[in-house]
């Protein structure tokens, strides 16, 4: 959301407790104050408001097939109650109570930030059948999904035994992943804004831009937690085309994410794999999607270095070199002295590069949510949600960054040549949604 916004929100906001990042990341080990923008009293025990509403369901199976799904009915514990004043950040992470909470707060803040960002309220693409979004925050499983009506959430995985789950790690529920939540969040966001297309418009890009479309709402979400925003500028100096906390998207531990988005990876680069179900060669969505999340990153950081430059915190020369480190070409000498180069600029100067960040940051999610406003799900390539982003732009500043929109997808070979295949229905969580002209539903593991 805005700057703005976001300080009104702390201003008359209700309190909830979130980890930002992975609680087991280093630096991220304790939950923070969030500021959901709803008035305290405004939200009722359960946690449950006029969108959406907790049910923390015992020992419950998955939503499988479809017809199952809202309202749950089985066995459950008691709704949290807020404390007096009408907040929730008194639930200690050690509760058990704590997961339903941080699972609303987390779903209800990135639906704030992305209503503000697309101007105006979003409306469920479930809402003919549901009026609320329930979520469930500890299912009896290894994975999570989203669905019709629903989010529900289980647990990492302790123990693999041939590459089953044998073993669930109680003490890491996905639930209190702040990336992986958002991410799915982002997924019923895409479906409640752009839609599917009818079966025979049926892209292979469209699903991959699916799981893009989920990375870059939570790339974006977790840019308005002061603590992030503040460890990765004091890791990396402002030197954002690097490997860093942001463009890890959805960190299992210190050494594991589920996708980069700072990469390299071109269309031409994901392979097809033999479907058996299909009995097609298809691009695994996943895969697919990692172009255009490294495109719409680029677009991301080149703003913030632009800012910089604009403001004389860098000069142009250092934010074009660090840009080149993409390539394979740049010696770890050269990537080294870029390094240091930023440190010399940022010394002094954290507040201003804060500001600039905050400032793309903003932009960045206008951008996005002015393009996705604008495409359509029939027909869908890469290359129409970046005509998309440009016709934004030039809404939004008359065209300041086209250039810079076209050439962080060019090279990645996102252009309107691309051809339609089906493809392979995956997902790094599941998804099980009732599409339109479908009589079954798709869903397997993250």
């Amino acid at each position: 959301m805005s700057q703005l916004l976001d300080a009104q929100a702390r201003e008359n906001g209700t309190r909830f407790m979130i980890y930002p990042q992975n609680k087991k990341l280093k630096g991220f080990e304790q939950p923070e104050v969030v500021y959901i923008n709803l008035p305290p009293g405004s939200i009722q025990v359960g946690p449950e408001d006029d969108r959406m509403y907790v049910v923390d369901a015992k020992d419950k199976h998955e939503y499988r097939i479809v017809g199952e799904g809202p309202r749950y009915s089985g066995p459950r514990f008691p709704p949290v109650q807020p404390n007096e004043e009408g907040h929730f950040d008194h639930i200690h992470p050690d509760d058990r109570a704590f997961s339903s909470t941080v699972m609303y707060a987390t779903v209800r803040r990135v639906l704030d930030i992305w209503e503000d960002y697309f101007g105006e309220d979003i409306k469920w693409f479930f809402h003919e059948a549901f009026n609320k979004l329930e979520l469930i925050p500890r299912v009896e499983w290894n994975n999570a999904q989203s669905g019709n009506g629903f989010l529900e959430f289980g647990f990492a995985c302790k123990e693999v035994v041939e590459r089953k789950c044998v073993e669930l790690d109680y003490n890491n529920p996905y639930c209190e992943n702040f990336d992986v939540l958002a991410h799915e969040m982002g997924h019923t966001i895409k479906n409640s804004i752009i839609g599917w297309p009818q079966h025979q418009e049926e892209t292979e890009e469209y699903h991959g831009h699916h799981e893009a479309f989920g990375d870059l709402i939570a790339i974006v979400s977790v840019m308005h937690f002061d603590t992030v925003i503040e460890y990765l500028l004091s890791h990396t100096k402002g030197n954002l085309f690097s490997k860093n906390e942001l463009s890890r998207v959805g960190e299992l531990d210190q050494s594991h994410e589920i996708r980069m988005a700072f990469n390299d990876k071109k269309m031409s680069e994901i392979q097809p794999i033999f479907d058996e179900r299909t009995g097609r060669w298809v691009r695994e969505e996943h895969e697919l999607s990692k172009p255009f999340t490294g495109g719409a990153f680029d677009v991301l950081v080149d703003l913030f270095q632009l800012n910089l430059i604009e403001k004389g915190l860098i000069a142009k020369e250092l934010g074009e070199r660090a840009y080149e480190t993409h390539f394979q070409h740049v010696t770890q000498e050269e990537k080294n002295k870029i390094q240091q180069e930023f440190e010399q600029c940022y010394q002094g100067k954290e507040r201003e590069f804060k500001d600039a960040l905050l400032d793309a940051r903003d932009y960045f999610g206008r951008l996005m949510a002015s393009a996705w406003r604008k495409t359509e799900p029939n027909d869908f390539y890469y290359w129409n949600v970046v005509e998309n982003m440009i016709r934004a732009d030039q809404e939004l500043s008359n065209g300041k960054y086209e250039q810079t929109i076209r050439d962080c997808f060019v090279w990645r070979e996102i252009n309107a040549t691309a051809t339609d295949r089906p493809l392979l229905n995956t997902h790094i969580v599941n998804e099980l949604i009732h599409f339109p002209n479908s009589e079954t539903n798709e869903a397997s593991t993250h």
